[in-house]
C-alpha cells in the first residue's frame, strides 16, 4: 500500500473533526494503518502460495526435462552403437546381413564419454539447471570413434596392445569390403617378425583401390614413443581399462601435424574406455571366413565370368549420403547405383521373364539398407496386378502400394503426387535452403518406383505430363523416379527420358529396343536362360550385371534392422472410411456437416456442408447405395423444418401438390422455411401411372424451378431419371451421385469416369467434382429439435353413409346396389334412398321435388352409377352446386367427365376402400364412406 493510501484517512479523519468536533471522527484515522497491515499480511500469504506453486511446477518441469533429456541420449547412444558396434559385434555378425554394410572407414576405441550433440539451451542460474545443462552435454557408454587413416596409436603391455589391435582390424575389415579398403599400414616390427600378423594376408582386401582407405595403425612400448602422423593414442594399463587421447586436425605434438580431421568423431571427455580384445586364433577365423565370402562372390581380384546367381545377403551395404545401392556383380566387382549422384531419374526395360521385377525389388532392398525412413520412402506403382512387390510390404519404408486392381484408388494416389511437390516445395522455402540435400535431414527422399509403365500411361494418359513434371523438378525436391515397361520407346516422352541417365536394360526383344534404352545391341543378346543379366548404363558407359535375389528372409532382416519407428508420412491422404460417423469429424464440424470430401490433389479432406439454399439436390444412386440415408440426412441438417417424403404415392402427392400450391401463393416467401424431401421418386412415378406420374412430375419441376423463392427448398432422390421425372430433375441446382449400377450409367450421371468405384461403399459418391462420403445414418426420430422430418399422406375425410337430418349425400358408385344395402342395414329409411339405377316407387321421394322443395324432413341419399348421372346430368350439376358430391369405387375418368374438370382427383391406394369427396368449390379430397 502507498503512502498516499495510509496518510489519506488520517487528514481526512481530521478534517472531520474540524468540522464536527466529535471524537467518533478520529476512529477513521486508524482505517489507514489497519488496511496497510492487512494489506502486507495478505501479500506475503498470497506471495508464498505463488512461490510454493511455482517450485512445484519447475521441479515439474526440470523432472520431465530430465526424462526427455534420457530418451534423447538413449537414442543417440544407439545411433552410434549402430554406425560402430565393435570387435565383439563384427565377429558375430560374420554369418549375416551386416557384413560389410558399413557405411564409413570408422572405429570404436572403446566405450566412454564423449559430447552429445544434445543440448539444453537457455539462461540457467539455479544450479539444478546448470547440472542438467552440464549432463545434456555429456553422453555416457558411447562409442569413442577414430579413423584409422589419420593413424592410431596403440601403447602398452605388447600382448594387450596387439589383441587390442586385432580388435580395431575385425572391426574395420568387416565394415567395408575389398575394393573400398586397402590392407593396414602396420607399424609393429616385432610383432611381424613374430608372425603374429601372418592372419592379415588371408584378408580379401589385398589391392589399395584409387583414392581408397588405407589405415594407419601402429603398435608402440610408449605413448612417448608415437611418431608424428597418430591422431589417436591408446594407453592400456590392464584389460578392462585405457586411456584414449583423440587429437583434432592442427594439433601439433613435438613439432609435427597431426593428420587430418576427425567429422564424425564426438570430442572426447573422460580418457578412460572399456577396450575389446580379440585373439589371434578368433582373428585368424576372422580371416579365414572373410577370404571365403569373398571367394563366393569373386570378390577380390578380377573373375573370368559373372556368376549365374548372386544373393543379397553376399553384398555390402553401399552406404553413403546419397541412393547408393549394391544390386549385383560385375567381372570387376560389386555393382553399384546411386539414384543421386547417377541420376536423379532411372529406366528399366525388359522383357517377361527377364528377370525386372527382381531387379527392382533387390534396388529398393539396397537403397533401404542401412537408412531409416527418416532418410528414404519408397512408393511402389505396380500395374501388373501387385504381386512382384508384394515381399517389399514388410519394409517400413514402403509407404504404399498402388495397382491397377483398385483403379479409383490408383488414381487419387498419383493425383496426390502434384500435392506432394507443392508441399515439399513449401517446406523447403520454409526451411530457407535449395534442395532436400541441404535439408539436413528434414525431408526423406522419395523413390517412385513404377512397374509396366506403358499400362499405367495407357490407364491413365493425363499423368504423363505429371511424371515429365516430376523428373523436371525431382532432383531438388528429393523426388527420384524409376520407371520400368517392357518396351519404353514411343511410351515416355522425350522430356522424360532427358532426365534419367540412369539406364538399366534386361533382356530385349530387339537391338532397336537395347540402343534405345543403354546405347548399345548387347541386351538384345542376352540369353534367356540367365535370368537377371542385365546392361547397366551410367552416362552411357555400360556395364554387364548379374542382379542379386533378394528373398524374403532378407527382407525381414532388414526390416528388423531398420528398428521401429514412427510410420513415415505418406505421400497421399489415406481413403475417405467406408463407414463415417460424428466421432471421426473434426472438432470444430457444425451440425449443418454431413460429410467428407476428398481432396487428393491438395492432399487434403474438405468437410461438406448443406444449407438449404443449396437446394434444388437431385440425390442419384443404385440399390442399397444409401441414397435414402443421404436425403435424410440432408433433410436432418439444414437446420429448418424438414418433411420427408417416402413412396407412398398419397404421401407423395399430397406433399407435392401442397409445395406447388404454396410457390403459387405470392405470400409465401414470408413463410418458415421448408425443406421437401423426396424419396424413391421413379418409384413414385411408376406407382401413380402414367396420367398421374405426367402431372406429378409438372407440379414437381414446379417446386424444382420456384420452389426456393417461395421458401421451399426441395430435395429430390431416385435411382434412375426416367421418363417424365428425367426432365424435372434436369432443373436441380445441384446433383450427388452415389454408386450407379454400371460405369455406363456413372458417366451418362456427368461424373468423371476415372471416379466411378464398383465397391463404393454406401453413402459414398461424387458431389461438386469431388469423391464424398457421407456421414452414415443414426436413429430414425420423427422429429429432431422439434422439427418434422417425415410425414404421412393427408387423411382421407369421414363421410357418413346415413346423412344427417335436414342434409342430403350425393354418391356416385359402379356398384349403387351394393351401397344401398350397406346404408338400409346401417338404418338408414328406405324412403330416405333415392337410386337413379331403379324406377321410382310410387309416392317415393323424387329428386325433382328434393330440388323444388328444399327442405329435408330426414337425411337422403342419392345413389347412381356414372352411367345414370350422366343420363341425368343437369340434375347432377344442380345437386353437385348445392351439395358434396362422394365418388366410391369410380375411377379418375369418371370424376373427370361427371365433374367437366380436367382436374386429376388425388390418386388412391390400391385396397384402401377410399373414394373422391367432391365440394361445390371444386375441391376434391379422398374421402371414406362410413356405416356409423
Amino acid at each position: 500500500m502507498s503512502w498516499a493510501a495510509f496518510v489519506t484517512p488520517v487528514v481526512m479523519a481530521g478534517a472531520l473533526w474540524l468540522m464536527t468536533h466529535s471524537p467518533y471522527s478520529l476512529a477513521f484515522a486508524a482505517l489507514g494503518p489497519v488496511a496497510a497491515v492487512m494489506s502486507l499480511v495478505e501479500g506475503r500469504r498470497g506471495r508464498g502460495r505463488e512461490s510454493r506453486t511455482a517450485a512445484a511446477e519447475r521441479a515439474g518441469e526440470l523432472a520431465r526435462l530430465r526424462e526427455r533429456l534420457e530418451a534423447a541420449h538413449e537414442a543417440e547412444r544407439r545411433a552410434l552403437l549402430r554406425s560402430t558396434p565393435g570387435a565383439a559385434a563384427a565377429l558375430d555378425g560374420l554369418d549375416g546381413t551386416r557384413l560389410w554394410k558399413g557405411e564409413d572407414a570408422v572405429v570404436s576405441l572403446g566405450l566412454g564419454t564423449v559430447a552429445s550433440a544434445v543440448a539444453v539451451s537457455g539462461d540457467a542460474r539455479e544450479a539444478d539447471e546448470l547440472e542438467l545443462q552440464r549432463a545434456a552435454g555429456r553422453l555416457e557408454c558411447a562409442p569413442v570413434v577414430a579413423r584409422p587413416e589419420s593413424g592410431v596409436a596403440v601403447c602398452g603391455p605388447e600382448v594387450l596392445a596387439r589383441a587390442y589391435l586385432r580388435g580395431l582390424v575385425v572391426q574395420l575389415y568387416s565394415s567395408l569390403p575389398p575394393g573400398r579398403l586397402a590392407p593396414p599400414e602396420l607399424m609393429d616390427a616385432a610383432g611381424r617378425a613374430l608372425g603374429e600378423w601372418d592372419w592379415l594376408e588371408q584378408l580379401p582386401h589385398h589391392t589399395a583401390p584409387a583414392g581408397g582407405v588405407v589405415p594407419r595403425l601402429g603398435v608402440f612400448a610408449d605413448a612417448r614413443l608415437v611418431p608424428p602422423g597418430f591422431t589417436a593414442v591408446v594407453s592400456l594399463s590392464s584389460p578392462i581399462v585405457a586411456a584414449v587421447e583423440v587429437f583434432p586436425s592442427g594439433a601439433v605434438r613435438g613439432g609435427g601435424s597431426w593428420g587430418g580431421a576427425v567429422p564424425r568423431e564426438r570430442e572426447l571427455l573422460e580418457a578412460a574406455v572399456e577396450p575389446e580384445l580379440v585373439s589371434r586364433a578368433n582373428a585368424e577365423r576372422f580371416a579365414a571366413t572373410l577370404a571365403s565370402r569373398a571367394a563366393g562372390l569373386g570378390l577380390g581380384a578380377a573373375s573370368r565370368s559373372l556368376p549365374s546367381e548372386v544373393a543379397f545377403g553376399d553384398l555390402p551395404a553401399a552406404g553413403g549420403l546419397g541412393l547408393r545401392a549394391s544390386i549385383g556383380r560385375t567381372l570387376h566387382g560389386i555393382a553399384e547405383v546411386d539414384l543421386v549422384s547417377h541420376g536423379p531419374h532411372a529406366v528399366v526395360a525388359g522383357v517377361t521373364g527377364s528377370g525386372k521385377s527382381e531387379l527392382l525389388v533387390s534396388w529398393v532392398a539396397g537403397m533401404v539398407s542401412g537408412r531409416s525412413s527418416d532418410e528414404v520412402v519408397v512408393l511402389l506403382v505396380d500395374f501388373k496386378g501387385g504381386t512382384a512387390f508384394q515381399p517389399l510390404a514388410v519394409l517400413p519404408h514402403v509407404v504404399g502400394v498402388i495397382t491397377d486392381l483398385q483403379h479409383g484408388e490408383a488414381a487419387r494416389a498419383l493425383s496426390s503426387l502434384s500435392a506432394e511437390l507443392r508441399r515439399r516445395e513449401a517446406e523447403l522455402a520454409r526451411l530457407g535452403v535449395r534442395d532436400v540435400a541441404e535439408a539436413r535431414g528434414a525431408l526423406p527422399r522419395l523413390v517412385i518406383l513404377v512397374d509396366e509403365f506403358a499400362a499405367m500411361i495407357d490407364a491413365f494418359p493425363d499423368f504423363g505430363g505429371l511424371f515429365t513434371d516430376i523428373a523436371a523438378r525431382g532432383r531438388a525436391l528429393g523426388i527420384h523416379l524409376i520407371l520400368a515397361t517392357q518396351r519404353p520407346a514411343g511410351v515416355m516422352r522425350d522430356a522424360l527420358v532427358a532426365n534419367c541417365p540412369l539406364r538399366l536394360s534386361l533382356r530385349v526383344q530387339s537391338e532397336a529396343d537395347s540402343r534405345w534404352v543403354v546405347g548399345t545391341d548387347a541386351a538384345a543378346r542376352l540369353s534367356a536362360s540367365t535370368p537377371g543379366r542385365c546392361i547397366l548404363s551410367i552416362d552411357g558407359a555400360a556395364t554387364e550385371v548379374q542382379i542379386a535375389r533378394t528373398t524374403s528372409a532378407d527382407l525381414g532382416e532388414l526390416a528388423t534392422a531398420t528398428g521401429r519407428h514412427a510410420p513415415p508420412r505418406r505421400p497421399w491422404l489415406d481413403p475417405l472410411p467406408a463407414v463415417l460417423t460424428r466421432g471421426d469429424l473434426p472438432a470444430e464440424a457444425g451440425p449443418q456437416v454431413v460429410g467428407l470430401a476428398d481432396l487428393p490433389d491438395q492432399q487434403q479432406r474438405a468437410m461438406l456442408q448443406f444449407r438449404p439454399e443449396e437446394a434444388p439436390v437431385v440425390v442419384l444412386g443404385a440399390a442399397r447405395s444409401g441414397k435414402s440415408s443421404v436425403l435424410r440426412l440432408l433433410a436432418e441438417s439444414a437446420g429448418v423444418e424438414s418433411i420427408v417424403v417416402g413412396a407412398d404415392r398419397e404421401q407423395a402427392w399430397d406433399a407435392v401438390e401442397a409445395a406447388a400450391e404454396r410457390c403459387e401463393d405470392a405470400g409465401a416467401a414470408d413463410a418458415s422455411p421448408l425443406v421437401l424431401a423426396i424419396d424413391d421418386a421413379d418409384a413414385i412415378c411408376a406407382r401413380l401411372g402414367e396420367e398421374y406420374a405426367v402431372a406429378w412430375c409438372d407440379r414437381l419441376s414446379r417446386i424444382l424451378r420456384d420452389g426456393p423463392a417461395a421458401g421451399v427448398y426441395p430435395v429430390v432422390a431416385a435411382q434412375r431419371q426416367t421418363g417424365p421425372l428425367r426432365g424435372a430433375l434436369r432443373l436441380a441446382r445441384e446433383t450427388v451421385l452415389l454408386r450407379q449400377a454400371s460405369r455406363q450409367d456413372h458417366v451418362l450421371a456427368g461424373a468423371p469416369a476415372e471416379l466411378w468405384d464398383e465397391g463404393m461403399p454406401a453413402g459414398g459418391g461424387i458431389w461438386r467434382g469431388r469423391r464424398v462420403q457421407f456421414l452414415a445414418p443414426g436413429p430414425h426420430l420423427e422429429t429432431v429439435d422439434g422439427r418434422r422430418v417425415s410425414e404421412p399422406g393427408e387423411p382421407p375425410t369421414r363421410v357418413p353413409l346415413v346423412p344427417a337430418r335436414g342434409s342430403a349425400t350425393v354418391l356416385v358408385s359402379r356398384a349403387p346396389a351394393r351401397v344401398v344395402s350397406r346404408a338400409r342395414a346401417a338404418g338408414l329409411p328406405a324412403e330416405a334412398v333415392i337410386d337413379l339405377t331403379q324406377p321410382p316407387a310410387m309416392g317415393a321421394l323424387t329428386p325433382e321435388a328434393l330440388l323444388a322443395d328444399g327442405r329435408l324432413p330426414t337425411g337422403v341419399l342419392l345413389v347412381g352409377d356414372p352411367d345414370a348421372w350422366m343420363g341425368r346430368w343437369s340434375l347432377f350439376a344442380t345437386l353437385k352446386a348445392r351439395h358434396p358430391v362422394v365418388f366410391a369405387g369410380c375411377d379418375a375418368a369418371d370424376v373427370r367427365a361427371l365433374t367437366r374438370s380436367r382436374a386429376l382427383p388425388p390418386p388412391l391406394a390400391p385396397g384402401s376402400g377410399a373414394g373422391w369427396l367432391i365440394f361445390a368449390d371444386g375441391r376434391m379430397r379422398r374421402c371414406v364412406l362410413e356405416a356409423a
